[in-house]
């Protein structure tokens, strides 16, 4: 494949959009090699020439997500250590050193962090929310960018930086970002139920209630489960829909009358 073909085919995929959001930069935008107040005192290049990717978080200090999105991207600094890649945290002028610092240190980081004093790295990249990783290519160019997600963020960014440096191809990436649910043989349908109960706890958690009741429905598919009804009921009662979500309750407890989950919320459903 020529060249040109090929930095074309790949700027393509990189640029598609990754989960719902949309980058506010433009595949292929320079990032220039500023200079940055360091939190270690003095200041430091934001970019290393010799890095083949450089992976930028921004955080925000007394965020719960920003140290959580900095404890996935500890692991994998650690991860991606042999290889060639650049981490760097960064965070918004206003933010007192000290806080920085604390951020960095509870989370395990040996990655720099910079200071964005009046905030031109924020403009330039369009950065709104928190936690957000933008990736770069050799060429310091914006290649892709990840809105923090609590379930496999260090798993998703690991693969972004993998695709560019050429070691995992663009159905690896979305391997990834879309891992297959489908049993093999042998497996037990209780627990492969219990594995799609356990997803839709943890999508219900961030409030990603559309997918939680997916993943409930599958479990019921795949056998019987009070789990299933209970994280059903569950999602109705945080959507507000209490009278459905009893209806949902009585059918766990139908499977398990000493259903604590449900038990629990079908009580908390009946109250004035």
């Amino acid at each position: 494949m020529p060249g040109r073909l090929r930095h074309l085919l790949l700027a393509t995929l990189l640029a598609a959009p990754f989960g719902a959001a949309r980058a506010h930069v433009e595949a292929g935008t320079p990032v220039e090699n500023v200079e940055l107040r360091s939190t270690a005192g003095g200041k430091e290049q934001l970019l290393n020439p010799k890095a083949k990717v450089t992976a930028i978080i921004f955080v925000r200090a007394g965020q719960d997500r920003s140290a959580d999105a900095l404890k996935a991207m500890a692991r994998c600094e650690q991860d991606l250590s042999a290889r060639p890649v650049r981490f760097v945290a960064v965070v918004s002028g206003e933010t007192p050193p000290e806080e920085a610092r604390g951020l960095a240190a509870a989370a395990g980081v040996k990655m720099p962090v910079l200071i964005d004093d009046k905030d031109a790295l924020y403009e330039r990249l369009g950065v709104r929310n928190h936690p957000v990783v933008f990736l770069l290519d050799a060429r310091s160019r914006v290649a892709a960018f990840e809105q923090y997600r609590q379930i496999d963020y260090c798993d998703v960014i690991r693969a972004r930086i993998r695709l560019l440096l050429g070691e995992i191809d663009q159905a690896a990436v979305e391997a990834v970002l879309n891992p297959p649910r489908n049993t093999m043989p042998g497996d037990d349908p209780q627990d492969v139920s219990q594995r799609d109960v356990n997803l839709g706890r943890r999508q219900l958690k961030i409030k990603q209630y559309d997918k939680a009741l997916a993943s409930a429905r599958k479990a019921l598919e795949r056998a019987p489960s009070a789990g299933a009804f209970a994280l059903i009921g569950d999602v109705y009662a945080a959507q507000g829909k209490c009278p459905a979500a009893v209806s949902q309750y009585d059918q766990a407890l139908k499977l398990e009358p000493e259903n604590k989950v449900a038990q629990a919320g079908k009580q908390r459903c009946s109250k004035p």
